[in-house]
């Protein structure tokens, strides 16, 4: 997958393509990050954060939703580099397990079936909880999978996700605008999420401990800029994380095969077609976001909104931004997918 220079060239001369996106899909707000050879090349934001017609700017703070997924699978596979757990060992013989389930399946539930969404487990739920099949035998989208690996991972730490995070991530790579758990100092620069009608539908002001995943999560809780983001997906390109070129190589091949063109590997979906392609998308109410890279060309993009219309302006844009022939079966796969 390549970058359209063109459209490009178009996006760094001003914003009218922007803007003329959010107008036909009527999204307030919007920020865009596009990489070319593993750099980030052009950074825009565009539109309001807020109802008193406050502008997106850079450091605007946006939901990344599942997004999370793709910055904690990293995590994991970098502590499974270290020797602190075990990739294909049973998570119930890695940590002193809660009662996620009466079923004795999941016994048998390892991290890899977490990271690729072959638990078995509901996207979310109470628990004890249903398991749909025997794990790693099918694809079913689930945030469980990954709370279940967060509960393991913060236990064989002996922390909270926000500072494993904050050693791995945020420091050494300059991600100085992200955070996992809402703070006050978050709060203040988080843009309001709006509805398919453009109203308002969420104002992040406080600590989300409602439902059955309750933040900081590694499914879900992730607050950040695209530049930020992007600051990560190149890294992955250039650095591959932080890991080995074996551990990497694992990480983005397909484990778990979900619908026609799509495959996951450990913490990033895959295209059948291009299997250099890596992405994934975040949904949270308000907020629809999506990342693409391809691992030998370098080249992506992590576009951010706060309309739940995000998804129809994001793929409208990758579309004309890159080469990619893959999207309508992605856009397939998501609307089902939760």
């Amino acid at each position: 997958m390549k970058i359209n220079e063109t459209y490009l060239k178009q996006l760094q001369d001003g914003h009218s393509v922007l803007s003329a996106l959010m107008e036909k899909h009527v999204v307030p707000g919007m920020s865009l990050t596009v990489m070319q050879s593993g750099r980030p090349v052009h950074t825009a934001v565009c539109g309001t954060r807020d109802d008193a017609g406050n502008p997106v700017v850079r450091d605007t703070l946006f939901e990344c939703a599942s997004l999370t997924k793709s910055l904690f699978a990293t995590l994991v596979l970098r502590l499974a580099e270290e020797g602190r757990l075990v990739l294909d060992r049973p998570v119930t013989e890695q940590y002193d397990h809660e009662h996620w389930t009466d079923d004795s399946r999941y016994l048998t539930i390892t991290p890899i079936h977490c990271l690729s969404h072959g638990t078995g487990f509901p996207n979310w739920g109470p628990k004890p909880m249903n398991i749909a099949f025997e794990p790693g035998t099918a694809f079913s989208y689930s945030g469980e999978g990954y709370y279940l690996l967060q509960h393991m991972v913060e236990q064989l730490e002996g922390r909270a996700l926000e500072e494993s995070f904050r050693e791995y991530f945020y420091e050494p790579w300059g991600m100085d605008h992200t955070a996992v758990d809402w703070t006050p100092a978050v709060g203040v620069k988080m843009s309001w999420g709006y509805d398919m009608d453009s109203r308002v539908r969420k104002i992040r002001d406080y600590h989300d401990d409602a439902g059955n995943g309750p933040e900081p999560n590694a499914a879900w809780s992730l607050y950040s800029t695209t530049e930020d983001y992007a600051r990560f997906i190149c890294r992955m390109i250039g650095e591959r994380g932080g890991l080995s070129d074996a551990s990497f190589e694992t990480m983005t091949a397909p484990h778990n095969h979900s619908v026609h063109g799509v495959s996951w590997g450990l913490g990033f979906g895959l295209v059948d077609t291009e299997p250099d392609v890596c992405w994934h998308w975040g949904d949270n109410g308000g907020f629809k976001n999506f990342c693409v890279w391809d691992k030998k060309t370098g080249d992506g993009a992590v576009i951010f909104t706060n309309c739940d219309r995000g998804m129809d302006l994001y793929m409208d844009l990758l579309k004309e931004l890159t080469d990619g022939s893959f999207y309508d079966d992605i856009r397939a796969f998501i609307e089902k997918a939760e």
